[in-house]
C-alpha cells in the first residue's frame, strides 16, 4: 500500500542509511529491493526518485535485517581473501626437498641431515631419470617418427600431384592413402583438441611451480643469523620466514629444474603427437606422455618413507595476505570508510581473477594454435592439402556419399 509523506519518512532515512548502501551492491538483494541495480546521488540517497523512494513499502526494505547485513559484510571480506593462510607441500619428490631444506636448517643432528641427504638424492634421480626418458623419448621415438610422417608426405606429393596439380585419379590409386589420413595433421580440429588436452596437462604442472615460486619469493627474512623460520602446533609446522640463500637454494635446485621438464616435455610431447602417424597411437602417445610428468609422484611413493611423508603433509607454507585482519560485522558495518574500501577492494581482485581466467584460456587455446600452424616442423613445408582428400574418402567409407 501507498504510505503517506510522514509514514514514509522512517522508511527513507533506512534507505539513506550508511549501512544498506553496502547491502544493495549484492546482486540479490538489490533486486528484491527495488528490482534493479542500487546507485547514488549527489544528495547520497539512492538514484531512483523521491517519488520511487516513497513507494517503497515494509515488505521491499524489511530484507534489510540485521542478520542479511552481517551476511553480506563476511561474505564481502571472504571474497577479498578466500584462501587459507597456509599452503600444503607438493606431496611429491620435490615436495619432500622443500621440507627436507627446512627440517635440515633447522636441527644440527647429522641424522636429520642425513635424511637431507637422502631426499636430494631422490631428487636427483627423479631429474635425471626424467631427463634420461625425454631424451630416449626424442632419440628412439620422436625422431623416427618426424622421419617417417616425412617419406610419407613427400611420396603423397610425389605421386598425387602431377605438374604441382592434384590428381583425383591419382589419389584413388595412391596405396598409402589410409596412412596418410590418420596423420594428425590431416585432421586439424580433432588434432588441436588433443594438443589443447596436452597444453593444460603442463600448465597444471607449470602453475605449481611458479605458485611456490612466488610463495618462496614472498617469505619475509628470519631474524638474526636463521635460514628459516618456522611456527609450531600440534598438527602442523609452518614456515614463515626463509633467508636469501634458503630461497635461492630452493629455486635452483628445486623448483627451476621442474619449470625446465615441464616445458621441455610440452614441446617434446607436441612434436610426438604431430609426428604420429596412428589417430589410436595419438590417445596413446597423449597417456604415455602424461606418465613422464608423474614420475616424481612415483619416485616419492617408492623412496621416501611413510614417516618422512608424514613430515611433508606436516610442514605449511605461509601464505602473505597483506596482513588482512577480518573484522567482525557489528563493529566494522558502523564505520562506513571501511565498509566502502573493503567493497571496492573486492571489486579490483575480482577483476584481476577475471583477467587471470581469460589470460590462462588465452594461452591454453592460442599455444596449440600457434605451434601448429607456426612453430612445428615435423613437416615444415606443409600446405594443408590433406584434409580435404581425407574428408571425401571417410565420407565414402562410412558411405555417406
Amino acid at each position: 500500500h501507498m504510505c503517506s509523506a510522514r509514514a514514509c519518512l522512517p522508511l527513507r532515512a533506512m534507505a539513506e542509511s550508511k549501512f544498506d548502501a553496502e547491502l544493495l551492491k549484492m546482486p540479490a538483494i538489490a533486486s528484491a529491493a527495488l528490482g534493479a541495480s542500487p546507485r547514488r546521488s549527489a544528495s547520497g540517497a539512492f538514484g531512483a526518485s523521491p517519488q520511487r523512494s516513497a513507494s517503497l513499502n515494509n515488505a521491499q526494505l524489511g530484507f534489510v535485517s540485521s542478520p542479511s547485513r552481517t551476511t553480506s559484510f563476511h561474505i564481502t571480506q571472504k571474497d577479498l581473501h578466500p584462501l587459507p593462510d597456509t599452503i600444503d607441500m607438493p606431496e611429491s619428490i620435490y615436495g619432500a626437498a622443500m621440507m627436507a631444506a627446512v627440517r635440515s636448517s633447522q636441527s644440527y643432528h647429522k641424522t636429520v641431515h642425513g635424511v637431507t641427504v637422502c631426499v636430494f638424492a631422490g631428487l636427483g634421480i627423479n631429474i635425471l631419470m626424467q631427463f634420461y626418458v625425454l631424451y630416449c623419448t626424442k632419440l628412439y621415438i620422436c625422431i623416427p617418427a618426424v622421419k617417417k610422417v616425412r617419406e610419407l608426405y613427400a611420396q603423397y606429393h610425389q605421386e598425387v600431384f602431377i605438374d604441382g596439380v592434384f590428381s583425383q585419379d591419382a589419389w584413388e590409386s595412391f596405396d598409402r592413402a589410409e596412412s596418410l589420413c590418420q596423420v594428425p595433421l590431416s585432421q586439424p580440429m580433432f588434432f588441436l583438441a588433443i594438443l589443447t588436452i596436452w597444453t593444460a596437462t603442463c600448465w597444471v604442472d607449470l602453475s605449481e611451480s611458479f605458485r611456490y615460486l612466488r610463495l618462496w619469493c614472498n617469505l619475509k627474512q628470519p631474524n638474526g643469523n636463521h635460514a628459516t623460520e618456522v611456527e609450531f602446533s600440534e598438527e602442523n609446522l609452518l614456515t614463515t620466514a626463509a633467508s636469501s640463500q634458503t630461497k635461492v637454494f630452493i629455486v635452483t635446485f628445486v623448483l627451476i629444474p621442474k619449470v625446465l621438464i615441464a616445458m621441455y616435455l610440452w614441446w617434446l610431447g607436441a612434436r610426438w603427437l604431430t609426428a604420429t602417424t596412428c589417430f589410436q597411437d595419438l590417445m596413446l602417445n597423449a597417456v604415455a606422455l602424461a606418465f613422464i610428468t608423474e614420475l616424481d609422484e612415483l619416485i616419492y611413493m617408492v623412496v621416501v618413507p611413510e614417516d618422512i611423508q608424514a613430515l611433508v603433509q606436516m610442514y605449511k607454507i605461509a601464505r602473505s595476505c597483506n596482513n588482512f585482519q577480518f573484522r567482525h560485522a557489528h563493529t566494522a558495518l558502523e564505520d562506513l570508510d571501511y565498509v566502502r574500501s573493503i567493497s571496492d577492494d573486492r571489486d579490483k581482485k575480482f577483476k584481476v581473477r577475471i583477467a587471470w581466467m581469460l589470460s590462462v584460456m588465452f594461452i591454453v587455446t592460442a599455444l596449440p594454435i600457434t605451434y601448429m600452424y607456426g612453430l612445428q616442423h615435423v613437416l615444415p613445408d606443409y600446405q594443408w592439402d590433406v584434409h580435404n582428400p581425407c574428408e571425401a574418402r571417410i565420407a565414402d567409407l562410412m558411405g555417406l556419399d
